[in-house]
């Protein structure tokens, strides 16, 4: 036996050497090695995921829930984007209507004392003048656009003006009853009054009450823009004024209210074109056809694909009640 060598056990029984079986561990980690220059190759899905795939794309059922998913979503789809695009309420204590041009918002302000005195001095010149045609001339430095409108100084001092005359006795001239409005309105200030007139002794009038409306422009004067008789006071019998001035007191009334008219319509004139014609107005609401048509489609199309699927069932099965049979 040489020198580094290990001896080997003997049996007991035969006398005879026997090696030691060498075993291998029970589990070892298996690597893999890779190399620099193997082809990295991606992942592939399985047979088993193709598999279900195609199964599922065979069997009637899975497509035709497809189907009405896709049907759904595409009706579905549309009506969440109307209802986002549309839906916006913004702050109800803001105007969400049409944008008017030149469009200014008016603001309620107080009529002072300096102002009533003001007013107070040019309503006494103006009845005394233009009101009891005692040179009404004299009131065109005190008279506002609109009783200016069409007509000259020349026109007011011939009397052809579009104020009512009235015998008005020297009693209360300047004075009102009560105030209406005051307001400011593209920094022109405009406040309404109620003027309350006593007639002349034996005149045949009667007690007259007036709608006046004076205005100033930024610093400028107070200006009578408006007056209107409103009603008279006292029996019919003591307002005995001729035929010709009530004739003339009505077409002065509706002149007046068809330039308030025409005024008021201005800013919408493509407004009160569509209320002319009764066709425009129905244009206005096409817009709910798209809505109402895919709540419909909503509605008939599943109908429609349930009465196909019903009828090829039927359809199905009658064949292969026939098949079988023959």
């Amino acid at each position: 036996m040489s020198p580094g060598s290990t001896a080997r056990p003997e049996a007991a029984s035969s006398g005879t050497s026997v090696c030691p079986i060498r075993t291998r561990p029970a589990s070892l980690p298996q690597t893999t090695r890779t190399h620099p220059g193997d082809a990295q190759h991606p992942t592939e899905p399985s047979a088993g995921t193709i598999d279900r795939v195609v199964s599922i794309l065979h069997s009637y059922r899975w497509r035709r829930r497809i189907i009405f998913s896709a049907v759904a979503l595409g009706v579905a789809a549309p009506l969440i984007w109307l209802g986002f695009r549309y839906s916006n309420p913004g702050n109800p204590e803001n105007a969400n209507g049409p944008t008017v041009a030149d469009y200014a918002v008016s603001k309620n302000v107080p009529f002072t004392h300096a102002q009533r005195r003001q007013v107070h001095d040019v309503l006494r010149k103006f009845i005394g003048t233009a009101v009891v045609r005692n040179d009404p001339g004299k009131a065109w430095t005190i008279v506002g656009p609109t009783l200016k409108e069409g007509l000259t100084h020349k026109d007011w001092k011939k009397g052809n003006i579009p104020v009512i005359p009235f015998p008005a006795a020297n009693k209360g001239w300047g004075d009102w009853s009560f105030i209406q409005y005051s307001y400011t309105e593209a920094k022109k200030h405009t406040v309404g009054l109620e003027v309350y007139l006593f007639p002349k002794p034996h005149s045949g009038w009667s007690a007259m009450t007036a709608d006046v409306e004076v205005v100033q422009n930024k610093s400028g004067p107070w200006l009578v823009d408006y007056w209107m008789p409103k009603r008279f006071h006292g029996p019919p019998s003591t307002a005995r004024h001729s035929t010709k001035t009530s004739a003339k007191v009505k077409k002065l009334r509706a002149q007046h209210t068809a330039k308030k008219k025409a005024k008021a319509a201005a800013p919408n004139q493509s407004s009160s074109a569509e209320a002319a014609t009764q066709d425009k107005p129905l244009a206005r609401g096409a817009w709910w056809a798209l809505p109402v048509g895919l709540l419909g489609a909503a509605v008939l199309i599943p109908l429609l694909i349930g009465a196909v699927i019903l009828y090829r069932n039927r359809k199905a099965e009658r064949e292969y009640f026939r098949s079988s049979a023959s």
